[in-house]
């Protein structure tokens, strides 16, 4: 009688360990299952938390000052640039192959602005002042003394980020300072200011070819 009911139980237990086992697919229906409402909850719910966490870091990664994955791209968390700019369609691509909200997008934008002239390459913001050469912009030290230039900072140069950061000139002081219009500073994420930086170690300064 023992030795019976031992064994039923052995096989209740198993049954229940082979059923814990099986593979749910949240997408199909409930029909065959025998607990389909419970398992299935469980998985949508398990899923559910795993592409929220993935889609809140992947907000946070590309909203970091200087990264830029391109424009035309849409996540979730992050605001789209807007639609109602009165640009010619050729414009309206060149604007937009930079992520909006970044330094790059800004600075792409605004030194067109200032000089008829878009940036023709892409990339994060420290790769502006290896690319700029290969397009046949200027490269220098220090600011244009003949018109606007964009200053790019390499990686944490003067309290920029991981991928650096980009700024159009818009004054060169009397003490050799530049003034800098700027998106995106210090986390402030499609955020104008304007910001006081200096010449130095990390620092570039590119332009058209006046």
């Amino acid at each position: 009688m023992v030795h019976s009911a031992l064994s039923f139980l052995f096989l209740f237990l198993a049954l229940g360990a082979t059923m814990a086992l099986m593979p749910v697919d949240a997408g199909n229906s409930h029909e065959g299952s025998t607990f389909p409402f419970t398992f299935h909850i469980a998985s949508v719910h398990k899923n559910d938390t795993v592409l929220i966490t993935a889609q809140e870091a992947t907000a946070t990664a590309v909203t970091v000052d200087g990264y830029d994955p391109g424009g035309g791209h849409v996540y979730a968390g992050v605001k789209a640039a807007p639609v109602n700019i009165h640009l010619p369609a050729a414009d309206y691509g060149r604007l937009s192959q930079f992520f909006y909200g970044q330094c790059t997008y800004w600075a792409n934008m605004r030194y067109h602005q200032l000089t008829g002239h878009w940036i023709p390459w892409l990339g994060n913001a420290y790769q502006w002042a290896y690319q700029a050469p290969a397009y046949g912009w200027t490269i220098s030290d220090t600011p244009n003394p003949m018109g606007q230039s964009i200053m790019v900072f390499s990686p944490y140069a003067q309290g920029a980020g991981a991928y650096g950061h980009v700024a159009v000139v818009e004054r060169i002081n009397a003490d050799g300072s530049v003034l800098t219009s700027n998106w995106n500073w210090n986390g402030d994420w499609a955020t104008f200011s304007m910001r006081t930086f200096y010449p130095g170690r990390g620092i570039s300064f590119i332009w058209y070819p006046n």
